[in-house]
């Protein structure tokens, strides 16, 4: 493999940290702190099941993600003497198709897991789905409510009641 795609994979993959770090950022904010505000200002709109609606989705795991998976088992897995938080930290990894999170692993296991222009789309996909669902949260209804000050709140009330009540059918 040339020097452009190593540094292209390098990349990703720090990318891929930033971004998983800044969707925990994020979504701590909203749980904690947006959320409550948006359903305390609009709880005659907001049915109690919306609060908690935010939910990871899982895809089927890439060829390639599954055989690092399979690979590092051999070494992770209980009942092979390995660790059994590392060994589910591994399987969560290959449940959300995180392959850098994998690669993460491996090295930390010391396990040689050679890298390979397969992984460039993988990578980039999954840098994409991250971005979306940090996009989702941050333009959300809630997240401009949270973010606005108190007399543009008084003010976009409501626009955003009338927002709401489509959105919620």
């Amino acid at each position: 493999m040339n020097e452009y795609k190593i540094l292209q994979i390098k990349k990703l993959k720090a990318k891929q940290s930033f971004l998983q770090s800044e969707l925990e950022e994020k979504r701590y904010i909203f749980t904690l702190d947006v959320v409550p505000l948006f359903h305390k200002d609009f709880s005659e709109f907001v049915p109690e099941q919306e609060v908690n609606k935010y939910k990871n989705e899982k895809k089927r795991p890439n060829k390639l993600v599954n055989d690092i998976f399979k690979k590092l088992s051999t070494k992770l897995h209980p009942d092979k003497g390995g660790d059994k938080e590392l060994f589910q930290k591994a399987n969560e990894a290959k449940q959300s198709n995180d392959l850098s999170e994998l690669m993460d692993i491996a090295r930390d296991v010391d396990m040689d897991i050679e890298e390979s222009e397969n992984m460039i789309p993988i990578l980039e996909e999954k840098n994409k789905v991250v971005q979306e669902k940090i996009n989702v949260i941050q333009n959300s209804l809630a997240w401009q409510w949270f973010h606005m000050d108190k007399t543009s709140r008084k003010n976009a009330r409501g626009l955003f009641a009338e927002q709401l009540k489509k959105a919620l059918g």
